[in-house]
């Protein structure tokens, strides 16, 4: 028989894995609206309770709020929950106290050794429970903070032109020809990747094969999105843990594939234009 803190931990990890799932989509669609990524200039204010994102690439000024599940200190290992860190605004961690109780007594404690690894599934796990649009993480010295992201807005030359409220915006697809169609272009990549990486092939000829291979299966031709020879891949099947197609709630359509780096794990989508019929149909790529 199980003891009680084993069927606790079974639970949590059965939690851990739900919310996981359900954050990978929604960090996912930030992705895709605004260029959420960890290379992101970002200003951490507490007095204003906001966290801003600086995203050069399209000129976006993104303003969220956040709140603070905790902190790790990389030199003792020690997490250590918000609303137990008097360095922290009680605006900001606000939520924590009743998420905590939610979780074996071994976590209730102010604060408990652990690792990055265990403190992210948590901070999706409390993400989760306040239905978050996302969450991030930011170090500083020897800290990292670990927050969830509720409503976000979006600037561009100092105009808003998107809010998006704290929810879940996508929808899981049961329908799968699209994945199938992927896992052939990513096959047919890999393919072309491993004649070159054993030498088989030149690599004026594998730049070749590999650009015809793309063109097969995107529509959008546009040669910022051709692709380089790589090896390892981090496409290749079998590193890819799960496979997910979903569209947003303006319709747009995507298939995302996560994948074990071997350090960490990684997710990636295609979108993709549901109105062309055959193979090229892949539009964008995040």
């Amino acid at each position: 028989m199980l003891s009680f803190f084993s069927k606790g931990q079974s639970n949590l990890e059965t939690r851990f894995s739900e919310a996981n799932s359900d954050l990978s989509l929604r960090n996912m669609y930030q992705r895709i609206v605004w260029n959420m990524q960890p290379t992101n200039e970002y200003l951490f204010d507490q007095t204003k309770g906001e966290v801003k994102y600086i995203i050069e690439e399209n000129g976006y000024e993104v303003i969220a709020i956040p709140k603070i599940l905790g902190t790790f200190n990389l030199d003792d290992k020690t997490f250590l929950w918000a609303d137990k860190n008097s360095s922290i605004n009680k605006n900001l961690n606000d939520k924590v106290d009743s998420f905590r109780e939610t979780l074996p007594k071994k976590y209730q404690k102010n604060k408990f050794k652990s690792d990055t690894d265990f403190i992210k599934d948590l901070l999706s796990l409390f993400s989760f429970h306040i239905d978050a649009n996302g969450f991030d993480n930011q170090r500083q010295d020897n800290t990292i903070i670990y927050y969830s992201l509720l409503e976000i807005s979006i600037f561009k030359n100092g105009k808003e032109i998107k809010v998006i409220k704290p929810k879940n915006h996508i929808q899981v697809l049961e329908n799968t020809n699209n994945i199938s169609r992927i896992r052939e272009f990513h096959k047919e990549k890999l393919a072309v990747n491993k004649l070159y990486n054993d030498g088989e092939i030149e690599s004026d000829e594998a730049f070749k094969r590999i650009k015809e291979v793309h063109l097969k299966y995107w529509l959008n031709e546009d040669t910022y999105f051709f692709p380089s020879l790589s090896w390892p891949c981090d496409f290749d099947e079998k590193s890819i843990l799960k496979w997910l197609e979903f569209k947003t709630n303006d319709n747009r359509y995507f298939v995302m594939y996560t994948t074990d780096l071997g350090w960490t794990t990684e997710s990636y989508a295609y979108e993709i234009d549901v109105n062309e019929k055959g193979d090229k149909t892949i539009i964008n790529e995040y």
